[in-house]
């Protein structure tokens, strides 16, 4: 069995990709720059926000850590508490408004539950402050101190892995997987 001519379409076809292909590659070296603008734009305002959460999360920390030893007074506290918590809520808003490239969303979500996470500590805290008000409660009841110890952590322990997190986010590269594990980490070392 002979085949039948095919004719000039499979040829026609061959020369009009041949042709749209320096089209095409242009077209795709363009994208990378584009991408890398808004990844810089992303890690900027990241790192600045960041940045601002980390040093008030470090003066609350030590705040909470003072009142756990007893070397901060209650009252005082809770009026820097409060003022923080305030603080800390308006950055965690800013923080939803940023708008992170798609393989980043989960490292970004689970940054800004941490900052929840922190945020429940300060809350705990404050709620130790609250007790010590309370009337016919002994000067050196414990209760206090379990709420200040255990807000203590939490805002200790999201901010150790915020701060990781934040180093996976700022130093991600297209194409690379999106992690935040230790082994990653010591896979960057």
């Amino acid at each position: 069995m002979r085949r039948p001519p095919l004719g000039p379409a499979p040829l026609l076809t061959a020369l009009v990709a041949f042709l749209a292909m320096p089209a095409l590659l242009r077209s795709r070296r363009r994208r990378p720059h584009a991408y890398g603008r808004e990844l810089q734009a992303y890690r900027r305002d990241l790192a600045e926000r960041t940045r601002t959460i980390d040093g008030r999360l470090v003066e609350l920390g030590d705040l909470v850590d003072a009142l756990r030893r007893r070397a901060a007074d209650p009252d005082d506290a809770l009026v820097a508490l409060q003022e923080g918590e305030d603080a800390l809520d308006a950055s965690a808003e800013g923080l939803r408004e940023i708008l992170a490239p798609e393989e980043l969303h989960a490292l970004h979500a689970e940054y800004e539950g941490n900052l929840e996470r922190a945020l429940r500590g300060i809350v705990t805290a404050a709620r130790g402050c609250g007790i010590t008000r309370l009337p016919h409660r002994p000067p050196e009841d414990e209760e206090p101190t379990i709420y200040w110890k255990r807000g203590h952590l939490n805002i200790l322990h999201a901010q150790l892995r915020m701060r990781e997190l934040v180093d996976a986010l700022l130093t991600w590269e297209p194409g690379q997987p999106a992690e935040a594990s230790v082994a990653a980490r010591l896979h960057r070392l």
